[in-house]
């Protein structure tokens, strides 16, 4: 008589977990973050050994693992070599996430993975399919690392003119893989410059800012690009998707090129605003200000003293964002494209929706107005409750209410520019911040759909049609 092994249950919260992968991805991220935070708690992660306090440390392990770049004390003079390494490490999970690292690791020990796997891993890098996904995370996460260690070297090569090699080594790669994961983070708070000051202090090195520059671009295209340009050489196409990504990320980095080097191009508000640079470097910070706000972080030039119009440019292009299943935030850039491809469309009165000479399903379209409408609502709140908390700040003429839609749209966008300095928040202010960020990383849509309880239940009753006008 064969006897059956009977499998303990699993607690119905490890369960309600399993259920659904975007669930599984969500939470997984939130793992990391309270890991993170406990790390960056210890007296020993910061410079002094003094803790910087559980609030501190959860924000800066969200803003690390979300790939945000909003900080609440100067990377480079507060934190430990210790400090530091962790929030590298939060970086680099944050930016690959944790599902694909781990099914990386799965891959290497076992030859065939379950359905349930490959479905996971389909969720967390934004594959059309799970046939080969696990392929795809390999070639990922070898990627990933290939170019983070040369983006390191070249910054290291370059870093070494101006500081011992040490430095120059632990800078350069630490920046190179903040880079590349569209995290903002760096280690040039102790220079001249001082503290906060990002890149300001190397427009004399335009090698520095398009290595830079080129590392978050590579890394905003996302997963799936990659893979369809690698084998572009043997089959000799490329998916409508990857023509897509690859037309926006250029048509947005010119138009954004243009606009900032006109409009900043005679600005010396500040010893670091761009009409303050030499002539010949203005064409370097423009392109920079293009690029970094698809959720970058960086920043050559003060964003503070930026006009106006640029400082509302930076918000748009900040809430587009990167591509799908890439290192960086934002609605994203096929779901602009995709809005205003409907939005002609319908002016032109086709039946269908055409993007780039290819029919777009309604279906498609629905989502991409739910991602939108559901990230402006959350940074029009978000906003609106910063304008509560900051009320004072803002009575006293610190900031404006638009420097706190910037805010509010860099956190949610996970890019890590700033125009008021978030250390100049109030702890309330800069509390509120946190789920935005982490809303902004894991996506609205795959949060609520995580969060759902039950599933959908089809009615047996149809209700009467609405009519209403619209527009």
């Amino acid at each position: 008589m064969a006897i059956v092994k009977k499998t303990k249950p699993s607690h119905p919260a490890v369960r309600w977990i399993n259920a659904k992968p975007a669930r599984l991805i969500v939470m997984s991220f939130l793992l990391v973050i309270l890991t993170g935070t406990l790390l960056l708690a210890l007296p020993f992660a910061a410079q002094g050994r003094r803790s910087i306090g559980l609030l501190g440390a959860l924000f800066t392990a969200t803003s690390a693992t979300c790939v945000t770049g909003l900080v609440v004390v100067d990377t480079a003079t507060y934190w430990s070599t210790f400090g530091k390494g962790v929030i590298l490490g939060l970086i680099q999970i944050g930016g690959l996430g944790l599902v694909t690292i781990t099914s990386f690791f799965y891959s290497l020990v076992r030859r065939k993975a379950r359905l349930k796997t490959l479905v996971v891993a389909q969720e967390s890098t934004a594959n059309f399919s799970f046939n080969d996904v696990l392929r795809l995370i390999r070639r990922i996460v070898l990627i990933t690392f290939s170019i983070e260690f040369v983006g390191g070297v070249l910054l290291t090569w370059r870093f070494s003119r101006y500081m011992t090699f040490g430095r120059a080594l632990t800078r350069g790669f630490f920046q190179s893989v903040s880079s590349f994961c569209n995290a903002g983070f760096d280690l040039h708070g102790d220079s001249a410059a001082g503290p906060y000051s990002s890149l300001v202090g190397w427009n004399n090195e335009p090698f520095v800012i398009l290595v830079t520059a080129l590392l978050f671009i590579v890394g905003g295209l996302g997963f799936v690009v990659w893979s369809d340009l690698l084998r572009y050489k043997r089959e000799h196409r490329l998916h409508f998707h990857t023509k897509l990504v690859l037309i926006m990320t250029v048509v947005l980095i010119a138009f954004g090129f243009i606009f900032f080097l006109i409009a900043e191009f005679d600005n010396a508000r500040s010893a670091y605003s761009m009409g303050s640079l030499p002539v010949w470097q203005r064409p370097f910070a423009a392109f920079f200000q293009s690029v970094t706000p698809r959720t970058a972080g960086f920043n050559t030039i003060d964003q503070a003293s930026m006009h106006d119009s640029s400082k509302f440019m930076t918000i748009i292009l900040m809430f587009i964002g990167a591509a799908p299943g890439s290192t960086g935030g934002g609605v994203k850039i096929t779901t602009f494209a995709v809005l205003m491809a409907t939005i002609f469309s319908d002016i032109r009165s086709f039946d269908d929706i055409i993007l780039i000479r290819h029919k777009i399903a309604r279906e498609t379209f629905t989502r991409a107005l739910a991602i939108v409408g559901l990230g402006l609502t959350i940074i029009i709140a978000v906003t609106m409750i910063l304008s509560v908390v900051e009320r004072q700040a803002l009575d006293m003429g610190n900031f404006s209410f638009l420097d706190l839609l910037y805010e509010s749209t860099s956190a949610f966008g996970t890019v890590g520019l700033s125009s008021i300095g978030t250390p100049n928040l109030t702890t309330a202010g800069q509390m509120v911040l946190i789920p935005v960020m982490y809303l902004g990383r894991v996506g609205p849509a795959s949060f609520a759909i995580s969060l759902a309880m039950h599933k959908s239940v089809r009615r047996e009753l149809v209700p009467p049609e609405g009519k209403t006008l619209v527009g």
